[in-house]
């Protein structure tokens, strides 16, 4: 992702464009679209196809009397007619004391004519067993009951027509410019029982998993892992063995079927190459290489960020599947539309293998540990691309999008879709939490801190919540940390800074009253921060970082000359709002002059309204962050009263500018971000 963060809504407006004109140069898109927004699309598809029938949490999460350690799927499938028959193995560990029965989780039916899945027999050890299958659970009576810490392992045989259809979970489709045809699944958060028996929760990650697929000869299958054979059949079919031998989690299990045209980009790392291969249409496979061709650099920039690439034995890399599905983290090769093969998306899924995939939340309620440190790589890697002001101009994309969000990062209610993958809260202020702890430690500290996350025996390849990524940030920074995360993760809103000078300010020093409100909530009732505070005056500016820790507080600043305006938070590491400050020299005589700004962020004109005491010239002018001046307006003799003038900026490069503001009553400054 590169600087500026469009809309959902406009997201899918250029993917709807994308088709219409055939599939015209992705590369031609603009670079700046949201990966998080793609992200999240067919994600939350299903949310509004639920919801006459909501099936989130009937069976979540899962059996806890088994720990399963594998998944094996044999899968025959046919397009014409649609058709699944399936053998799935699934070894498991007991722990109970004893188990006369245990269940998987898989759905039936959606009540839609034709489509359902029915289960023919379970066998363990070639004998047929006893079980009952309901809508949504497959209860197993095994022929003794299972002690504690055996190991026990079941087929299950079924067939039918995946009911994820109706959930977006699993679809027989077509391609968008040409009848061929598709077959994919996308099975976070709760689709995969709509197409294998499984234990549907995050939080059981099976050891490792097989997926066999035999389709007509037509298909290109993909699932995780290795391809360790291609078999071609008497009967016009062709089977595929692939092999994964990492922890997954059952969510992260996909195939993708196509007649794709494989495209190779391979990353040699430590002398080690590892196949980047994209299963892609072949009538788009021209338009999107460009970009297909970022990925080996992305690996090598997350390789340094984050640690090494958590399946360097085996494979990454994208297949597509139909359009308006966004993008998704399968382990080792992600689902992409057409729309999504661009750098943002690319970065964001990519991002997703270390934390998603090699580590996984251990439950949705902690989604931000998967969405929001993905949605911060795209800062990771517009960094890369474009400096400080890139990873800057990111950062404020998000943190815009963040002002909008309700309730706290931790998902209260996990029954609903848009809450696990809202936008705003789990994707853009998940990112902006990861932001303000690089502020608090430091870069260096920053991405210390995430290569020791992905590497922690104790997490990698297995699961997590933000206690235990809280606890690798204080071990590693040498700083408790709890206040942070129990503010940003658990509580909500932001803070609404505003300061006041109080007293006639000195050559050297200045007393600043520092006052703060949450935005939505009493909870906090205040934020605690390091806060950087730049102390103007005609003499040059100062810069000190506060630790302000109450709703109001009082500082006594250095200050190079009489103190004319304060800004809060100038380099933007704090997800805040800020209120137009007072400088007090009496009591009830007011210097300052108070002003408002917006919109902010602004994309074209700046209105500033203001008032003025006396008569006397005025200028308002925008300077960016490196001192280079914008545009300004400036008049000999204002009178007092109230004021209201614009500024244009069209034509300014996007991100964040200092709006000065000066009249005979003093000087005020706000920030400003151009987008």
């Amino acid at each position: 992702m590169l600087s500026t963060t469009i809309q959902l809504s406009f997201a899918r407006i250029l993917t709807g464009v994308l088709c219409l004109l055939s599939f015209v140069s992705l590369a031609q898109l603009n670079a700046d679209t949201d990966g998080g927004s793609f992200c999240r699309d067919g994600k939350v598809r299903a949310m509004t196809r639920q919801a006459s029938n909501p099936k989130a949490r009937l069976a979540y999460p899962g059996d806890n009397n088994i720990d399963v350690n594998y998944y094996g799927l044999d899968l025959n499938l046919t397009y014409s007619p649609k058709y699944l028959r399936g053998a799935v193995t699934v070894k498991l560990k007991c722990t109970a004391a004893s188990l006369s029965s245990f269940f998987l989780d898989l759905n039936s039916t959606t009540g839609s004519a034709g489509q359902g899945l029915r289960v023919d027999s379970v066998k363990a050890n070639g004998q047929k067993l006893l079980y009952q299958f309901t809508q949504s659970r497959l209860t197993i009576t095994p022929a003794q009951p299972l002690t504690n810490s055996q190991i026990y392992s079941v087929t299950v045989y079924y067939q039918g027509v995946p009911n994820g259809q109706a959930q977006n979970s699993f679809s027989f489709s077509t391609h968008e410019r040409t009848s061929d045809p598709v077959i994919w699944s996308l099975s976070e958060p709760y689709g995969a029982p709509d197409w294998f028996p499984c234990k549907d929760t995050p939080a059981d990650k099976a050891d490792s998993s097989d997926v066999r697929i035999t389709a007509p000869s037509m298909f290109v299958s993909v699932s995780n892992g290795t391809l360790v054979s291609t078999t071609v059949n008497n009967n016009g079919t062709t089977t595929y063995a692939w092999r994964n031998r990492h922890p997954i989690a059952q969510y992260l299990i996909s195939i993708a079927m196509s007649n794709y045209t494989r495209y190779d980009t391979p990353f040699t790392y430590n002398g080690q190459t590892m196949p980047v291969t994209h299963y892609i249409y072949p009538e788009i496979l021209s338009s999107v290489k460009a970009n297909l061709d970022l990925t080996p650099t992305m690996l090598q920039l997350f390789t340094t960020r984050f640690g090494p690439y958590p399946f360097l034995r085996e494979k990454y890399g994208h297949a597509q599947f139909t359009q308006g599905n966004g993008g998704m983290e399968h382990q080792t090769i992600s689902s992409m539309e057409a729309g999504a093969l661009i750098p943002a998306v690319i970065a964001h899924e990519l991002a997703h293998q270390w934390f998603g995939d090699k580590i996984t939340c251990r439950d949705w309620q902690n989604i931000w540990l998967n969405e929001g440190f993905a949605s911060y790589a795209e800062a990771v890697y517009a960094e890369s691309v474009s400096g400080q002001s890139g990873y800057m101009s990111t950062m404020a994309s998000f943190m815009a999008r963040a002002r909008t969000a309700t309730g706290s990062i931790y998902v209260q209610d996990i029954s609903n879709f848009g809450n696990i993958f809202n936008g705003a809260r789990s994707y853009a202020k998940g990112a902006a939490v990861l932001h303000m702890l690089r502020g608090i430690v430091g870069d260096d500290t920053f991405f210390q801190i995430l290569r020791t996350y992905t590497s922690t025996l104790s997490l990698a390849y297995q699961t997590a919540v933000t206690e235990d990524f809280q606890a690798v940030a204080e071990q590693v920074s040498g700083r408790k940390l709890d206040y942070f995360f129990k503010q940003w993760i658990y509580g909500e809103g932001y803070p609404t800074y505003r300061y006041t000078i109080n007293g006639m300010p000195t050559a050297r020093t200045v007393t600043v009253q520092l006052d703060q409100r949450n935005s939505v909530s009493t909870n906090p009732g205040s934020f605690t921060m390091p806060v950087q505070l730049r102390v103007q005056s005609a003499a040059g500016d100062t810069v000190v970082t506060v630790q302000n820790n109450t709703a109001s507080q009082t500082f006594t600043l250095p200050a190079k000359g009489a103190v004319t305006g304060i800004v809060i938070d100038p380099g933007n590491w704090i997800l805040k709002a800020t209120e137009s400050g007072n400088v007090i020299t009496a009591i009830d005589e007011p210097v300052g002059t108070q002003f408002s700004v917006y919109p902010n962020p602004v994309s074209e004109n700046l209105s500033i309204r203001f008032s003025t005491i006396s008569t006397g010239p005025f200028s308002i002018g925008l300077t960016s962050l490196t001192g280079q001046s914008g545009p300004r307006l400036s008049e000999a003799a204002l009178p007092p009263g109230e004021h209201t003038r614009q500024l244009s900026v069209k034509g300014l490069a996007a991100g964040q500018y200092v709006l000065t503001l000066e009249t005979a009553s003093g000087r005020q400054s706000e920030v400003v971000l151009v987008r």
